[in-house]
């Protein structure tokens, strides 16, 4: 699954997303292609149901110092480590999200258990091998408390 840039503007308002301007994007399929959309944050409202993913950013500032990733085993070792440990779904899931986006992991398809949970089914293309994640999408307040756990792990 291919995830576009941003467009850099807002795609209800057509306003430009100014550097260091948080906003909101979603991912979307249409016609078996993934679209991104782009929201300021005045626009913002949360995700409709067919959504494929939604994430909160900042535009970069050119003259920013650039924020180093983990290394990608090192991400790798935190999500088994979640995993093994039954760590809660909404960090999982998250966390799943940003190795899809790495090219660690490859999005194959959702399916839903006898109980009604959705379930996404990713392939890890470094171990050959197919794995289940529950769908667990976090509110607004548990995605900033998400993204600043994982900054603190994963970020220099």
């Amino acid at each position: 699954m291919e995830v576009p840039k941003a467009a850099r503007n807002c795609c209800l308002s057509g306003r430009e997303l100014l550097s260091g301007e948080v906003f909101f994007s979603i991912l979307v399929e249409e016609n078996e292609v993934y679209v991104r959309r782009d929201f300021a944050c005045e626009n913002w409202q949360e995700p409709q149901e067919k959504v494929v993913g939604w994430w909160k950013t900042k535009v970069p500032n050119p003259n920013e110092k650039k924020i180093k990733l983990a290394p990608n085993d090192v991400i790798l070792n935190l999500f088994e480590q979640i995993r093994a440990n039954s760590g809660p779904d909404d960090l999982l899931y998250v966390l799943s999200l940003l190795l899809i986006r790495r090219r660690l992991f490859k999005y194959d398809r959702e399916e839903q258990d006898e109980n009604g949970q959705k379930k996404m089914i990713l392939y890890a293309i470094k171990e050959n091998s197919s794995f289940e994640i529950p769908v667990a999408m976090p509110d607004l307040q548990r995605l900033e408390e998400i993204q600043n756990q994982l900054s603190e792990l994963l970020y220099d």
